[in-house]
């Protein structure tokens, strides 16, 4: 039997999200910060780490959760990996469909019941989504559709960053940030035990990045230069995200 709180609380977070892909779409894609010259590298490293740890390429299917607009759809289509990127958003996904053309399939589905899609998938992906969505929920609908031995790849919002703990617990600035009130996000530890449980070998749950999308331009070099020390760090612990990766026995 379907619990009806939870039933609810679904239904908030579904309507929450397609109100921000209406607001993203009309024009307030920079509120996450991958436009800025600084944000274009966060962006890039993300890409990356994801085509790395998912091998991707050629022939290799890779299903995108949360694409929003494309920014990273667009990325990782340049691996020639066959791409099928999901969003809740009819708004964002339109974007992101003109935005891709023929490259990559872009469909609508709710990633914590029924994400519109037939696998199996060689890899799982996104960015900064898993923190939106009932993260059990999400496992058990979409993880599914990942082939054994296919691999994921994730970058997410670390908790014990101050300025993202900020962003969960005082109200202002999450209307600043435009953080809608059920986004949550994680610590490496409870983030690697709970893909756990749900039967994925983690591979790599670690701290990352302390390069901040408003860094100006000409100070990226610096900050950057400062951020390979900080990282070899006990601070570490407070960078802004959390890269984790592995793959489905």
């Amino acid at each position: 039997m379907t619990d009806p709180v939870a039933a609810d609380r679904h239904r908030e977070r579904i309507a929450a999200e397609r109100r921000q892909g209406e607001v993203v779409a009309a024009g307030a894609e920079d509120a996450w910060g991958w436009l800025s010259p600084a944000g274009r590298i966060r962006a890039d490293r993300r890409a990356r780490f994801i085509a790395a740890s998912c091998g991707l390429g050629p022939e290799i299917s890779v299903l995108e959760l949360g694409c929003g607009t494309g920014e990273f759809s667009a990325r990782l289509v340049e691996t020639g990996c066959a791409l099928t990127a999901v969003d809740i958003s009819e708004a964002t996904a339109a974007i992101c469909r003109r935005r891709l053309g023929d490259r990559a399939k872009v469909v609508v589905g709710d990633i914590e019941r029924d994400p519109g899609v037939e696998g199996p998938f060689d890899a799982i992906v996104g960015v900064s989504v898993l923190h939106h969505v009932d993260l059990d929920a999400c496992l058990d609908a979409t993880f599914s559709h990942l082939r054994s031995g296919g691999h994921f790849a994730f970058s997410e919002p670390n908790m014990r960053n101050p300025q993202v703990w900020a962003e969960r617990h005082i109200g202002v600035v999450a209307k600043l940030r435009k953080v809608t009130p059920h986004e949550t996000a994680f610590r490496v530890d409870e983030l690697r035990a709970r893909l756990e449980r749900a039967g994925l070998a983690v591979t790599t749950c670690e701290p990352y990045e302390f390069l901040h999308p408003a860094t100006p331009r000409v100070a990226i070099g610096a900050v950057m230069a400062l951020e390979r020390l900080v990282i070899a760090t006990p601070l570490r612990a407070i960078a802004g995200s959390i890269l984790v990766a592995g793959r489905r026995p």
